[in-house]
């Protein structure tokens, strides 16, 4: 099932008529889907920014995580607006074959946490394909 582009990733570059994603590498000036560019997903990482649009996240978020991911505690993939998260679970084609779960969370002000980075709690999390996870 194909999503229309969300209005937040209008300005980012296509191939092949998907968006590509910020955290994407480029290779000989073609988007390698399913491969992280390291430093722009670590710049995602410490200015709270959506992998797919580049734009600083909000308050709610959502993190899409593999099984192996849900049992390590952590992905090592950047968060999604709300708006970029079903586009990409829609169109990507490195998670439409697979099974993945999204976790939602919300940021939580901490000012005495700041410095040790993003504080969140996790809502709630479902696997793709209709199978309840466990939530935190």
């Amino acid at each position: 099932m194909s999503r229309a582009i969300p209005v937040r990733c209008l300005a980012r570059p296509l191939a092949g008529g998907l968006v590509v994603p910020y955290v994407s590498l480029i290779h000989n000036g073609h988007a390698v889907f399913g491969s992280l560019d390291a430093d722009r997903a670590r710049h995602a990482f410490l200015e709270r920014l959506c992998q797919i649009c580049s734009q600083p996240l909000e308050e709610r978020f959502f993190v899409i995580v593999r099984p192996a991911d849900q049992q390590q505690g952590y992905s090592p993939e950047p968060a999604l607006h709300p708006e970029c998260q079903p586009y990409t679970a829609a169109n990507c084609p490195m998670l439409i074959p697979r099974q993945f779960a999204i976790s939602e969370a919300l940021i939580r002000r901490n000012p005495s946490a700041e410095a040790r980075g993003l504080q969140h709690r996790t809502s709630g999390s479902r696997i793709l394909d209709g199978s309840p996870t466990s939530t935190s």
